[in-house]
């Protein structure tokens, strides 16, 4: 149990790091907009704002220019995927699950806990490198399960309107796992190297912040089981994705 307390405080460290990254970025403004709580400088003119239908226009009021390109921000999703940018996610394969099932009067239990806490970098205009930290915990009244493991990626962020992207990232993971007797005694290693691929769909209903999902695949490329070959899997399916970033030029 003492395992599986670790793991849920490190899914509520990693979502409380995705919290502080969105409600810690400032707020952009005009450059002409005082921001809240503040007073325009002494003989300033007015901010540029278009006035109301049958209104004059204030002094200093100058009307856009024709065909004025849109905020830069407003041009790239939002801005999600700027140069320098940090953005931290978990792609929810967060599991918490409890099963218990009885037959002839005897019964089981098993608990299982998977986190997926991520970081990437943008290192150029769309193109990230980055890292996911891969923790699992499994129990049953027979054996405990631990697995971890680290899985570096790459991916490129594809604009497709003002706030929505495509992102997708790949990476080969490599992830260590030890079993154990629940009673105690001698445990039996073993580790995979596993091909990951991931595709999510990525909204931004509010800036510095992100959620979306999509397909993704992971495939064994080695399975070791106590120093012998072991069974190869693949997967496929649909995941989610949350987060937020920060920074950026």
């Amino acid at each position: 149990m003492k395992r599986l307390r670790h793991v849920l405080a490190l899914a509520a460290f990693t979502t409380l790091l995705a919290a502080t990254a969105f409600a810690q970025e400032p707020q952009d403004y005009p450059q002409d907009y005082p921001p809240p709580g503040s007073q325009p400088p002494q003989g300033a003119p007015p901010p540029s704002v278009a006035p109301a239908p049958g209104e004059a226009p204030p002094p200093g009021y100058a009307p856009p220019p024709e065909n004025a390109p849109p905020p830069v921000a407003a041009t790239l999703a939002g801005g999600f995927g700027a140069v320098t940018q940090i953005a931290i996610s978990d792609d929810l394969q967060l599991v918490a699950k409890r099963h218990s099932e009885s037959l002839a009067g005897s019964s089981m239990s098993l608990t299982s806990v998977t986190l997926a806490p991520a970081i990437d970098y943008f290192v150029a205009s769309s193109f990230s490198v980055g890292g996911q930290l891969l923790i699992g915990f499994l129990s049953d009244d027979a054996r405990d399960v631990t697995t971890i493991g680290l899985s570096p990626r790459i991916g490129y962020n594809i604009p497709i309107g003002p706030t929505a992207s495509i992102w997708p990232r790949a990476g080969v993971a490599y992830v260590h796992a030890s079993d154990s007797p629940a009673g105690g005694g001698t445990g039996i290693g073993g580790y995979k190297v596993t091909l990951r691929a991931f595709v999510p769909v990525i909204f931004q209903p509010a800036p510095h912040f992100f959620i979306g999902g999509g397909p993704f695949l992971n495939t064994d490329l080695v399975s070791q089981r106590n120093m012998t070959d072991d069974y190869k899997t693949s997967e496929f399916g649909l995941q989610s994705t949350i987060g937020g970033y920060f920074g950026g030029l």
